[in-house]
C-alpha cells in the first residue's frame, strides 16, 4: 500500500503507465516456487537491481513481453521509479520489432496458482487495517501506513456463521474453523508490513458469536461480537514452510470484534457484512515495519463484502498454511 500512495498515485507516474502494460504480482510466490512462470521473473529479476541469485526480488521491472529486463528498481521515491520507468521506455523503443514480439511457443503458463482455489460460492472478505495509536498515544509515531488483505471460507464454511434453523433471538458460537482462520492469519501485525500468523494453540482466549436481531423469510440479520488474546512467545509451533522464522517469537495481540451482517437462507450467501476490531499489539516480527516504533499500540481493522472485482481475488496472505483442506496445495 505505500507503494500505491507514495509512488502510482503521482501523476507523472499514472501518465507514463499508458505506454506500457502494467501487471502485478505476488513475489513472495514468484521468487520461490518452481513453476513456469515463476522461472521467467527469477531469470530476469537476477538481473535486476539486487544482481544476485537468491533473496528478495521485490520492486518494479520493465521488461520486453519475453521477460528480457530492460530497467528495474525498488523504491518508494516517486522521482527515482519516474527515471527508472523513462530509461526502460527508451530502452524498449531502441529494441529491434523482432525482439519486441513473443514467439507463439512461449507459453509460461503457471501450474499451480492460489488463486485457482478462489471460493466462487462462499464468502470473501476484504480485510483493511491501519494503525490508530501508539501505547500511549504519541501523535508522531503514528504511522500511516496501510495494508489489505482477503480472508477466504468456502460455501459450507460461510453457513456455519449461523445456527442451522435461526431464530430471532438465537445466541450462537462461530466454531473453530471459523474463529481460528480470523484469529490466527487475519487479527495480526501486518499493518506496516509483513508479519507471521499465529498458531491455534497461541490463541489463550478468545470468543465470536452472532445474536439473530431479525428472521424474515429468508433473509436473517445478525450481530457480531467477539475478543480474542493470541501469545506466540519462544518456539515457531507452524512447522517447517515458508513462514518458518530462525528467531524464537515474542508478540501478542489482543482484539475486541463488532459488526453486523445479512444472510440470505434463499441465495445461500451473505448480502451484507461489516464487522471492526480493535487490536493491541505488542512486540515485533523481523518484517513488520515495527524496528523503530514502540513496542505496543493499536491497530483498527475492517472487515467487508469483497466486491468480486479481479482484484478482489488475491489470495490470502497465509493462505499456504490455512486451515482448510479445500485449498488446492501445489
Amino acid at each position: 500500500m505505500a507503494g500505491r500512495r507514495l509512488v502510482w498515485s503521482d501523476p507523472r507516474i499514472i501518465d507514463i503507465a499508458k505506454e506500457f502494460i502494467p501487471t502485478t504480482d505476488e513475489v513472495w510466490r514468484l521468487q520461490r516456487v518452481q513453476d513456469k512462470d515463476a522461472f521467467v521473473f527469477q531469470e530476469m529479476a537476477n538481473k535486476g537491481h539486487y544482481r544476485r541469485i537468491g533473496g528478495t526480488r521485490q520492486g518494479i521491472y520493465v521488461c520486453s513481453p519475453s521477460g528480457a529486463l530492460l530497467s528495474s528498481i525498488n523504491s518508494l521515491k516517486a522521482d527515482d521509479v519516474l527515471e527508472m520507468i523513462k530509461s526502460g521506455l527508451d530502452k524498449w523503443n531502441a529494441l529491434p520489432l523482432s525482439e519486441r514480439q513473443i514467439s507463439s511457443d512461449f507459453i509460461p503458463r503457471a501450474m499451480h496458482r492460489w488463486e485457482n482455489s478462489y471460493p466462487d460460492h462462499g464468502m470473501v472478505l476484504k480485510s483493511s487495517k491501519i494503525d490508530l495509536f501508539t501505547d500511549p498515544p504519541v501523535q508522531s509515531e503514528r504511522s500511516d501506513r496501510w495494508n489489505i488483505d482477503y480472508v477466504w471460507f468456502n460455501k459450507a464454511e460461510a453457513r456455519l456463521w449461523l445456527p442451522e434453523d435461526p431464530q430471532e433471538g438465537d445466541f450462537y458460537e462461530l466454531p473453530d474453523v471459523i474463529t481460528d482462520r480470523l484469529f490466527c492469519f487475519h487479527l495480526v501485525d501486518n499493518a506496516r508490513g509483513q508479519t507471521l500468523p499465529f498458531a491455534p494453540q497461541e490463541i489463550k482466549d478468545s470468543n465470536l458469536q452472532i445474536e439473530v436481531l431479525i428472521r424474515h423469510q429468508t433473509s436473517v440479520q445478525i450481530k457480531i461480537t467477539g475478543h480474542s488474546k493470541a501469545v506466540a512467545k519462544g518456539q515457531w509451533l507452524l512447522g517447517q514452510n515458508d513462514w518458518t522464522p530462525n528467531y524464537d517469537l515474542n508478540h501478542d495481540m489482543q482484539t475486541n470484534l463488532l459488526g453486523k451482517a445479512s444472510y440470505d437462507l434463499g441465495l445461500e450467501k451473505f448480502t451484507e457484512f461489516e464487522m471492526v476490531a480493535i487490536g493491541k499489539r505488542h512486540g515485533k516480527t523481523e518484517n513488520n515495519g515495527r524496528q523503530n516504533s514502540p513496542d505496543s499500540g493499536y491497530i483498527g481493522f475492517l472487515f467487508t463484502l469483497a466486491k468480486g472485482d479481479p482484484s478482489d481475488r488475491i489470495a490470502p496472505a497465509f493462505v499456504d498454511v490455512y486451515n482448510a483442506d479445500w485449498i488446492i496445495q501445489p
